[in-house]
């Protein structure tokens, strides 16, 4: 089922992408020379009043804030032949619409070019904190740097969203995102309430050399935000900062045999197939019962637009048990 709310992020962005924005955040934003001083991650950084251009260079939850918000995309990373993914990207949707009204791919993602970023001249860069942080002076001398985090950071979208929307002006449309999100969390945890209390559920990833779970990822801190049953693997996952917890194939049956659905995030046509061919997979109640709903990397991270497709493929998983 294809969320009621996702379109809304679509149409706000497409609305506003062209326009100069201009006003004051609320919050730690304050008045300064020439803009905004808003305090980030990175201390005190001042934006311009102004902004007609904005750059990314991670592309995921920088990239979805940037789109989500409406603000004027101009450059983005992309990926390469390598590690374009079968489905499509959570993201794909507002890119595209970005890109028609003249955003550009500079750099290869995991690639950043600081000349391709140059040119381009942008108002506004944001970026991933372990991206900028290396590169930090050289950025600043091109433009304004608003870092953003991942969920191993401990720093959720929503705070990020707020940073962001603070220094550019765009708060109202924080909020509005952030009640939007609020709503479906809500519709979903009350149309599913009963599958949800008594379904234990674990997000993987999975292949034919075995499964990994990482408790910070996107998807896992969306599913304890529809108060969702987490397995014993899972609940030991969330305990870890930046790690995976890892299991071959044998381990992997006993390891999820508490899981009464199984979100699994798997690359590849052919690992999938490997996967469903795999007899101890099969081995599992969860895929006995058809209770398996597949998603890929593109989730592990992200913002508003990816937290709502997370939402959906959690609602498609609570509707098969």
């Amino acid at each position: 089922m294809t969320s009621p709310y996702r379109n809304l992020f679509l149409t706000a962005a497409a609305a506003t992408v062209a326009l100069t924005l201009v006003g004051c955040a609320s919050g730690s934003a304050t008045e300064a020379a020439g803009g905004r001083s808003v305090d980030t991650a990175l201390g005190a950084v001042v934006v311009p009043d102004a902004i007609d251009s904005v750059v990314v260079l991670e592309g995921r939850r920088d990239l979805d804030i940037v789109l989500s918000l409406g603000l004027p995309l101009v450059g983005f990373p992309y990926e390469g032949p390598d590690q374009k993914l079968e489905l499509e990207a959570p993201l794909a949707e507002a890119t595209a619409a970005a890109v028609a009204d003249g955003a550009e791919e500079l750099f290869l993602a995991d690639e950043i070019n600081l000349e391709a970023i140059a040119e381009v001249a942008p108002s506004v860069i944001v970026s991933r904190i372990d991206d900028v942080e290396p590169i930090a002076d050289e950025l600043d001398a091109i433009a304004p740097v608003l870092p953003v985090h991942s969920h191993s950071d401990g720093v959720t979208w929503q705070e990020d969203l707020m940073v962001i929307a603070e220094a550019t002006g765009t708060t109202e449309r924080a909020d509005e995102i952030i009640a939007e999100y609020d709503a479906r969390v809500e519709e979903i945890a009350t149309t599913y309430a009963e599958q949800i209390a008594a379904t234990p559920v674990v997000s993987m990833n999975g292949g034919p050399e075995g499964t990994d779970i990482q408790g910070t990822r996107l998807q896992n801190a969306t599913l304890m935000a529809l108060g969702g049953v987490p397995t014993e693997a899972l609940l030991e996952a969330r305990e870890l900062v930046d790690e995976s917890l890892e299991f071959s194939p044998e381990q992997t049956l006993a390891a999820h045999d508490d899981a009464g659905a199984i979100l699994v995030a798997v690359e590849t046509a052919e690992d999938w197939a490997a996967l469903q061919a795999d007899p101890l997979w099969n081995e599992l109640p969860a895929v006995k019962a058809g209770n398996v709903v597949r998603t890929d990397k593109m989730t592990h991270e992200g913002g508003p637009i990816t937290a709502m497709h997370v939402l959906d493929l959690l609602e498609q998983l609570y509707e098969t048990v």
